[in-house]
């Protein structure tokens, strides 16, 4: 599962979380409770995720 987006480094991803909507509670259970899937590795980061 990732947990951040791999090609932006940490100023500019601190900026992104900063500027962007919060994931939703239930999106971050969701995330969590399939982070154990087969096929986690598909999930995409949360700042990815809140972009329109």
């Amino acid at each position: 599962m990732s947990r951040r987006t791999l090609s932006l480094d940490d100023t500019l991803l601190a900026d992104v979380q900063e500027h962007t909507a919060r994931e939703h509670p239930e999106l971050a259970k969701l995330r969590e409770f399939t982070a154990g899937h087969p096929r986690a590795g598909m999930q995409i980061a949360p700042e990815q995720g809140a972009l329109p």
